[in-house]
């Protein structure tokens, strides 16, 4: 059973208001924990854009995005002749996976959540011999 942080703004009961979920009090509150650990980034770099009142907007948009990742988002009900139902996974990755998500990168005038998101790119450079001088045609233009 998880106890919500003390230093998490939200509870369940705000987090119900946003998304609709069965999941039970301790549930919810283990998300609210994820997102209150999430936004420790953010402390502190918010400054003119809101400071702790969107700190704790943000909180709450990450812990309902960490909830609808875990559960399954209905696309499509048809209830005409037999019953059918279609689910859909996320279409992006990362905080972009959730309208929840997108809401809290856009909140966050940091910029901190979106560069969080982003793939970083390597590469590796093996040299198999002695590198030579090359010389290289004069352009003629």
């Amino acid at each position: 059973m998880a106890t919500l942080n003390a230093n998490a703004c939200t509870d369940a009961d705000e987090i119900r208001e946003i998304i609709d979920t069965d999941l039970t009090e301790a549930q919810i509150n283990a998300f609210i924990n994820m997102a209150y650990t999430t936004t420790l980034a953010l402390v502190g770099n918010l400054g003119a854009c809101g400071g702790s009142t969107m700190l704790c907007e943000i909180q709450k948009l990450l812990a309902a995005h960490f909830i609808t990742l875990r559960e399954r988002q209905t696309k499509s009900e048809s209830i005409g002749g037999e019953w059918s139902v279609s689910y859909t996974a996320p279409e992006s990755a990362g905080l972009g996976a959730s309208l929840y998500g997108q809401q809290a990168m856009a909140l966050d005038c940091s910029g901190i959540l979106v560069k969080a998101g982003l793939k970083k790119a390597t590469f590796h450079v093996t040299n198999y011999g002695v590198l030579e001088d090359v010389d290289l045609p004069e352009d003629s233009s």
